[in-house]
């Protein structure tokens, strides 16, 4: 049996006011939170919502609280924002000399951030039965107003350039697996907007990132996430 629920939300919703065991309240209302989101599936082997299409995995990942008890409390905090695309995962399988090794689970991460960075909206509470179906109306909404525009600013590689959030654009940031994303999926010329982009935000990280193109010379190679791994991408991917 698959581990994705598509549910009919009218059960769900009756049984919401019922349960009394957290992991039951949190896996109800977990998935409750999915069905008011677009195309959402609530993974349960994983803790987290996913929406998939075209090789594209958008993750939203839920935590529960140890202080958790029935009767006394019940929340979950919306953690992490997630993206994979499996073209960019097989890209980096056939492409190693033009990316740096990253560990297997994370192959195909397009960029991810915290949530908590994000909102300060991001604990939901479920202790008393009859507002927990409010609560979670009122995380989706938040949601579609935070977590999925943040999805948005790198789902069209053409806009990408210009949509994606600053925040991933710093020295120690995603912008060198979205620019592998942008490569990958043959967008070249974004990439290289991208790489523009990236030096104007970043003017205190020059040195950083010409030390990476050095390295790139010297056939070396930095870590994942550094200032000098983004030069280095610049250079193998020929991006000056």
């Amino acid at each position: 049996m698959s581990d994705v629920e598509s549910p009919q939300p009218d059960g769900h919703i009756a049984r919401l006011t019922q349960m009394e065991r957290p992991t039951d309240v949190v896996q109800n209302g977990a998935t409750c939170l999915a069905l008011m989101l677009d195309e959402f599936n609530w993974v349960s082997s994983r803790h987290w919502l996913e929406r998939r299409g075209a090789g594209r995995r958008e993750v939203i990942t839920l935590e529960t609280s140890k202080w958790n008890r029935s009767g006394h409390l019940i929340q979950f905090i919306v953690a992490s924002l997630t993206v994979f695309d499996d073209g960019l995962a097989a890209w980096r399988r056939a492409n190693a000399d033009l990316t740096v090794s990253r560990p297997e689970s994370v192959e195909a991460i397009v960029c991810a951030s915290s949530f908590l960075d994000m909102s300060s909206e991001h604990v939901v509470v479920l202790t008393r039965p009859e507002e927990r179906w409010a609560r979670l109306e009122r995380c989706a909404t938040h949601l579609r107003s935070t977590a999925l525009p943040w999805f948005a600013g790198s789902a069209d590689p053409e806009q990408l350039p210009q949509t994606a959030p600053d925040a991933l654009l710093t020295a120690w940031g995603f912008a060198q697996d979205l620019i592998e994303f942008l490569v990958s999926s043959g967008h070249q010329a974004q990439a290289r907007e991208l790489w523009k982009r990236v030096l104007e935000r970043n003017p205190a990280h020059q040195q950083a990132f010409a030390a990476g193109q050095d390295m790139a010379r010297e056939g070396e190679r930095p870590r994942w996430h550094t200032p000098e791994a983004l030069g280095w991408s610049a250079s193998v991917l020929r991006l000056r």
